[in-house]
């Protein structure tokens, strides 16, 4: 089935409702949705998420009164609107009704603007942006949400210190390391998280930490399975909404991820379509708005690292030597603790990482010499600008990277020429490719909070 097919079969997602559960140690949010067919014939979807707050191995209470779990309602909507993308892409039906909350019309915009951008990947790989006439951000889905409840801003609480996402990779073991002087006001945050953000966050010094876990409704996989649509989804969103209500519910003030300037290049050049859309600045600062029109004016959403580029994190991560053992960034290997040495994101780490980290180091980490891999070579393009698309990953700016490889062949000797040298190296070194930053700066800018940008230039990261 295509998309044309199944948004003619299927007419409508209804976000029907949410329900809590306010046990001490696990709070629990369940919420419903039903997509529904032309002929009337309806599927429910049921869909989890809890928290625990987490100190030496031990659940500890999240004293919620019963007025704040009122005011924190809103919150858990927010939270059901961003989870509505997952379930929605399976058919892609023209109308999204929300049946539990009302929306304004800058409301809608956002949320529009989002599952469009958010899933840009999605829309690029099924051909949907090829299709007649032409899909765009204002007709791909219409959102009616004006039958529920008014949910209000909660203002009541006081809240101080950072809850900061912690997903096992370098970008998060620099941002722990460069808030280690605040660390009694930290408190770590995970979501289904790997094992490698546990060792990261044991690394760092911390006993305690939130987890957050999601259970998507099965059907997803059956249907993905009889040919419904699947692909890309903005994760990052959903976590940004996520980490809002666990803030709230600790106490936190800010929520510093790790997201860094190198996320606002697209995938596809040329185009708007990009795989980390959700990590860039102007989602960023997109939902910064929204969450303070919306739902809290003091918790502030930021990225610590936006300032700087992924060269700049691999050669900061390269200074901490205690975490080289225990980070993982491969997704294919994220269940089973492992870099599984042939994806775009293990090649990526390992060049970004080649200047700064010494190849033997680096061998031992990934278990091979990824830059002599022969079967490589289509993600070296990708990542080096010389195909289609860059790969739909997490990876940084093909600047940085003809810069990472550029580096090692001048930190090793290698030249194009010598049998030694590295087959990818060797391939990179042959293509005369421009090594040099593009005068082009994708975005610059941020939403650090003044003391937060006074610790990177402490760091001597920004001037």
């Amino acid at each position: 089935m295509n998309f044309t097919e199944l948004r003619q079969k299927y007419t409508e997602l209804r976000y029907q409702s949410f329900t809590s559960n306010w046990q001490a140690e696990r709070p629990e949010f369940c919420f419903t949705y039903i997509l529904v067919a032309a002929n009337g014939e309806k599927i429910i979807f049921h869909h989890q998420l809890n928290y625990q707050l987490i100190a030496r191995g031990k659940p500890l209470p999240l004293a919620v009164t019963a007025e704040r779990q009122k005011e924190l309602e809103n919150f858990i909507f927010q939270i059901g609107m961003a989870e509505t993308i997952n379930y929605w892409k399976l058919a892609c039906p023209k109308q999204l009704t929300v049946a539990c909350g009302q929306l304004s019309q800058a409301d809608i915009a956002f949320w529009k603007k989002l599952y469009y951008n958010g899933l840009g990947e999605f829309i690029y790989l099924n051909g949907i942006h090829q299709l007649t006439p032409a899909i765009t951000m204002e007709n791909l889905v219409e959102i009616a949400a004006d039958g529920g409840p008014q949910w209000k801003r909660a203002e009541t609480e006081d809240y101080s210190g950072t809850l900061i996402p912690v997903g096992g990779g370098k970008d998060s073991v620099v941002t722990l390391e460069l808030l280690k002087d605040t660390a009694d006001q930290n408190l770590p945050f995970v979501m289904s998280p790997p094992q490698a953000a546990y060792d990261c966050i044991t690394v760092a010094g911390y006993d305690r930490y939130l987890l957050a876990s999601r259970t998507l409704d099965r059907q997803i996989l059956e249907m993905n399975a009889a040919g419904y649509l699947n692909g890309h989804v903005p994760f990052s969103a959903i976590l940004a909404f996520i980490a809002a209500l666990g803030a709230a519910l600790t106490g936190k003030r800010y929520i510093a991820l790790s997201n860094e300037k190198s996320a606002n290049e697209p995938s596809v050049p040329g185009t708007t379509f990009n795989h980390q859309y959700s990590k860039t600045l102007e989602f960023e600062q997109d939902f910064a708005v929204y969450l303070e029109r919306n739902v809290s004016r003091k918790i502030k959403y930021f990225s610590l690292l936006r300032p700087l580029y992924e060269i700049e994190i691999g050669r900061a991560f390269a200074q901490h030597s205690a975490y080289h053992s225990v980070f993982r960034s491969c997704n294919r290997g994220k269940k089973t603790n492992e870099w599984c040495g042939s994806c775009s994101k293990c090649l990526f780490v390992y060049i970004i990482l080649s200047p700064y980290i010494e190849r033997e180091d680096l061998q031992a980490m990934f278990g091979k010499d990824l830059l002599a891999d022969a079967g490589l070579r289509p993600i070296l393009r990708e990542l080096t600008g010389m195909a289609e698309t860059k790969p739909f990953e997490c990876v940084g700016t093909i600047w940085e990277v003809r810069f990472a490889l550029a580096e090692t062949a001048k930190k090793y000797g290698y030249t194009a020429t010598d049998e030694k040298t590295p087959v990818l190296i060797r391939d990179f070194l042959e293509a005369g490719l421009a090594e040099s930053k593009p005068e082009e700066n994708y975005e610059s800018g941020d939403c650090l909070p003044e003391e937060f940008r006074s610790l990177l230039n402490a760091n001597n990261f920004i001037k």
